[in-house]
């Protein structure tokens, strides 16, 4: 019994001498930092770190570009200026007919500035009454300029008879643009005489160039039947009175577009100069009737 005890005690004298061992820690160079401690963060602090996107090597596609199999750079492009829109280099794009049917011939109101501005538009206006008045010539060339006989309905008119007024309902539109548009650039014409005559008159000619309207009174009458009422009469009527009377109109019209080119002719520069227009024969081109 007393050998066991001592066994005992030497047994723990051992485990004590272990202990300071187990515990103690190397210890520091001479002129070392200090050792780092980590202070305890309350829950939800900022950890104080900022992340930031990784830079790539200069000439490697970023993640994005690589993805979509974009090529890599082979050097990084150098910073080009941002390009400079001078007065000269801007064109204004001029607003759309608010009609929708047109044969490509509209003008918009006149919205510039200066006679230069004006003499342009001027210049585009007197073309495209010419090219209005050939495609109208060219329309009605060789027909019998009389309502189609015994028609009651669309469906008893010829395809081309409903494709002539379809087509002429654009043009009447064209040249509806074309009374406006002249009236939207008169205003503010230099003092020429000889130019604010010329305009005058052919803003009257537009002005009473009425029988064009019953274009778009025929062609509305082939898409909507139902509306006109009793509809072989109002066909017959309009269809006589736009025979009767267009050309006689739209010829006048564009024998003051033609003294319009004359007097602008005088004021645009060199080159710019438009050839005046053939005049019109003043027989309408009926199959039939003399030329003279």
């Amino acid at each position: 019994m007393a050998r066991h005890h001592m066994l005992l005690a030497a047994a723990l004298l051992v485990v004590g001498a272990a202990l300071p061992l187990y515990g103690q820690q190397p210890g520091q160079a001479p002129g070392a930092n200090p050792p780092r401690v980590k202070a305890p963060r309350s829950p939800g602090a900022p950890t104080g770190k900022v992340l930031r996107p990784r830079q790539l090597p200069s000439g490697l596609p970023s993640a994005g570009n690589a993805a979509a199999g974009a090529p890599a750079a082979s050097a990084p492009a150098a910073a080009q200026p941002a390009a400079v829109v001078t007065p000269q280099a801007a064109v204004a794009v001029p607003a759309a007919p608010s009609n929708a049917f047109t044969a490509g011939l509209a003008m918009p109101p006149f919205s510039g500035t200066g006679d230069a501005a004006r003499y342009v538009y001027l210049r585009t206006l007197a073309r495209n009454i010419d090219s209005a008045t050939v495609a109208l010539v060219g329309i009605y060339r060789n027909t019998s300029g009389q309502p189609m006989a015994g028609a009651t309905s669309p469906t008893t008119l010829s395809a081309r008879e409903r494709e002539r007024w379809t087509r002429c309902r654009d043009l009447y539109w064209d040249f509806d643009s074309f009374a406006s548009g002249l009236q939207s650039v008169r205003e503010g014409l230099p003092a020429n005489s000889a130019l604010q005559r010329a305009a005058a008159a052919l803003d009257t000619a537009l002005t009473e160039n009425e029988a064009l309207a019953e274009c778009d009174n025929l062609a509305s009458m082939i898409s909507a039947p139902a509306q006109w009422d009793p509809w072989a009469e109002q066909y017959a009527n309009s269809a006589r009175h736009f025979y009767s009377d267009w050309y006689t109109q739209v010829r006048e019209a564009h024998e003051r577009d033609r003294a319009l080119v004359v007097a602008l002719n005088a004021l645009l520069p060199a080159g710019q100069a438009l050839p005046v227009p053939p005049g019109l024969p003043r027989t309408a081109p009926y199959a039939g009737a003399a030329i003279r």
